[in-house]
């Protein structure tokens, strides 16, 4: 069998190429060893011949094949180490592949959930209108907002969200308790979750409270985009790419 043949591999998936790389390993390490020992064992037959009878014919062709074994067991090392190689890089684009595919599996989840909550979100954006709509102008509740030495009146929108904060803070305690462990570019921490609404800031994403001037709130879907399924799609180009620095970048 020439040394080639050793690396020569079919056109399969990454996983049976990878089992067939290394049968070809193991059957070359065998012949590998063989040719070892007619090297190594040289030496002595050679001694030995040389104190025998044996004809000068008979140890120069003893010679010569320890020469041709040896030359065998040169290549055949310098087959097992390029074979090792592709061994190992085979086994590295499987790996990231696999990851990739977790991180396109995952993005792909997250888009299907976030979607789903644009139903229930709409219902609860129309009953939280009638709510604002049902509550008096002049609620006689106060609000007391950072900063601020003395509490200030609260519009119906004020006494609004601080019950839809509530009620969401009851059902889902997470979706307030959580916030500052998703939130993505800043160091600074958010505000804990207040008997009356407040700003949560998560980039792109505003949940609950009202700030004059602020920019309309992104859909779920939308933010949901922005703040994970962006960085996941990221981390699947960049595994399958092997470009350390923008999965760096996409942590």
């Amino acid at each position: 069998m020439s040394v080639l043949d050793f690396l020569k591999v079919k056109k399969s998936a990454p996983a049976s190429q990878i089992a067939e790389m290394e049968a070809s390993l193991a059957r070359l390490r065998t012949e590998r060893k063989e040719f070892e020992t007619v090297v190594e064992s040289h030496g002595a037959r050679r001694a030995d011949a040389l104190l025998s009878d044996m004809a000068d014919a008979d140890i120069a062709k003893l010679d010569a094949d320890a020469s041709l074994a040896q030359i065998r067991l040169e290549r055949l090392e310098l087959a097992e180490l390029e074979l090792v190689e592709r061994i190992e890089r085979a086994r590295d684009k499987a790996e990231r592949e696999r990851l990739a595919s977790e991180h396109e599996r995952a993005a792909a989840q997250i888009e299907t959930a976030a979607k789903a909550l644009e139903g229930p979100i709409a219902q609860l954006a129309a009953a939280f209108a009638s709510l604002v709509e049902a509550i008096p102008t002049e609620t006689g509740v106060a609000k007391d907002y950072e900063n601020h030495l003395t509490p200030c009146p609260a519009e119906s929108i004020d006494v609004a969200q601080a019950i839809a904060a509530a009620a969401l803070h009851s059902a889902i305690p997470g979706l307030f308790e959580r916030l500052t462990l998703v939130r993505r570019g800043s160091g600074q921490p958010l505000a804990s979750p207040a008997p009356v609404a407040r700003l949560y800031d998560l980039g792109a994403l505003r949940i609950g409270g009202r700030v004059s001037g602020d920019p309309a709130p992104l859909p779920a879907p939308v933010a949901a985009h922005q703040l994970i399924v962006v960085p996941q799609r990221e981390k699947a180009r960049a595994l399958r790419h092997g470009d350390a620095e923008r999965l760096e970048a996409a942590e």
